[in-house]
């Protein structure tokens, strides 16, 4: 990395953006389109990929529970050096109770607007997806929360949701590049097609281009299709974490 302190930069992946970007690649807001009080209805709908989105931004999300993000802030310092993915860990361990509670009451109010959006607008042969922002939660390395978002949805009760992209708005360090990166990182269910995958990839490159138009041209961006994010940490300063390992 250069002398620049990513730590201290955020991108623009938040609600206004999202609304904004996703009007301006063909999608609409489902809000205008419920006409019948009480539905809990998702954000966004994309009808020629018949996909029913819900964004969910884990800062904003999360900040409703201080008392949960100090917990996590008290576990790393309790442990410290100590790797947060490594399985053999205590750390990891109660990182996933304390983490695991919050991210599942998103979930489970994710699924069910998909839900409700489906049978009050009778779309019921669409896909549903979460869009999962990491809006500068840093108290958990990325691959940990990815991982444990994929864990909850394996379970058998979110049935309306079949792909999640996991996208921060914050800056991480991959140990196969040298620069800090800003991830963008789906999951699949079963069920999902592969005209849903390529309907992710190529939001994906739209929003990095719709992005770059707003922020200028990144130094770096590529398409991988895996990265290792078991390593990867969340940039902490101007010096790496990791030992860049190309």
């Amino acid at each position: 990395m250069s002398d620049v302190d990513y730590s201290q930069m955020r991108s623009i992946a938040d609600e206004p953006h999202w609304n904004t970007f996703v009007q301006s690649v063909g999608g609409e807001l489902v809000s205008p389109l419920i006409k019948r009080q009480g539905v809990q209805n998702a954000d966004y709908l994309f009808r020629s990929a018949k996909v029913i989105a819900e964004l969910k931004v884990l800062e904003t999300e999360f900040a409703h529970s201080k008392e949960m993000l100090a917990k996590v802030d008290a576990l790393i310092a309790k442990y410290p050096g100590i790797d947060p993915d490594d399985p053999t860990q205590p750390l990891r361990r109660e990182l996933l109770l304390e983490l695991k509670k919050p991210l599942q009451r998103i979930i489970n109010k994710a699924n069910r607007q998909i839900k409700e959006t489906k049978a009050e607008l009778g779309l019921h042969d669409y896909r549903g997806v979460l869009i999962c922002v990491n809006d500068n939660f840093r108290g958990a390395p990325p691959g940990l929360v990815r991982g444990l978002i994929g864990h909850i949805l394996a379970g058998t009760s979110y049935k309306s949701i079949t792909a999640v992209i996991y996208q921060t708005n914050h800056y991480v360090e991959l140990v196969e590049l040298p620069y800090a990166a800003l991830l963008w990182a789906p999951m699949y269910s079963d069920e999902a097609g592969s005209d849903l995958v390529e309907f992710i990839n190529d939001l994906g490159r739209r929003w990095r281009a719709y992005a770059e138009r707003l922020e200028g041209p990144y130094d770096f961006s590529e398409e991988r299709p895996h990265v290792r994010l078991e390593e990867a940490t969340v940039v902490s300063g101007v010096l790496r974490n990791k030992r860049f390992q190309g």
